[in-house]
C-alpha cells in the first residue's frame, strides 16, 4: 500500500514525502465516542481507493479512528525512513518531531528534514507546545 501511495504522490507532482512518525494510533477521542461519530457512508478516502480496506474494523470506535488505526503500522522504526528512500527519489520529511534527539535520529536515518508537530495536542495530554519544542530542536 505504501508503494502505491508514494507512486501516486510522485505522479501527482508532489515535491516530498511526509512520514508521520509519532502517532502509531489515533488517540481515544472522547467527544467522537460520546457523539457516536462515524464517517457518512458517502465519504470516501480517495487516497486509499483500490486498496485493501475491508479488513479495517469499524465497530469499536468512531469510524474515522478505526479506519485510520487500521491503516497505520504500529511497528514503524527509523529503518522505515531508509526503506522509503529505496522506493522514491523524493525527499522524506519526518513529521511529529519534538526533541533534539529525535531530530538527530531522523537525520541519521536519512530524512531530508523534520516537521515539529504535536498534532494540535490531540493525541496525548501534556505534550509540549510546538513553539516550546523549537527551543530544543
Amino acid at each position: 500500500m505504501v508503494t502505491k501511495l508514494v507512486r501516486r504522490a510522485e505522479n501527482a507532482g508532489f515535491k516530498a514525502i511526509v512520514l508521520t512518525a509519532d502517532s502509531p494510533v489515533i488517540g481515544r477521542r472522547e467527544a467522537g465516542i460520546k457523539n457516536r461519530f462515524t464517517l457518512p457512508s458517502y465519504v470516501r478516502l480517495k487516497n486509499f481507493e483500490g486498496m485493501d480496506l475491508e479488513k479495517v474494523d469499524k465497530t469499536k470506535r468512531s469510524g474515522h479512528t478505526s479506519t485510520v488505526n487500521g491503516l497505520y503500522d504500529q511497528s514503524l522504526t527509523w529503518k522505515d525512513v531508509k526503506w522509503l528512500q529505496t522506493i522514491t527519489s523524493l525527499p522524506i520529511l519526518v513529521k511529529g518531531v519534538l526533541t533534539a534527539e529525535d531530530t538527530r535520529l531522523a537525520i541519521q536515518a536519512g530524512a531530508a528534514g523534520i516537521i515539529v508537530s504535536n498534532h494540535g495536542a490531540r493525541q496525548l495530554d501534556y505534550v509540549p507546545a510546538t513553539i516550546m519544542a523549537l527551543e530544543e530542536v
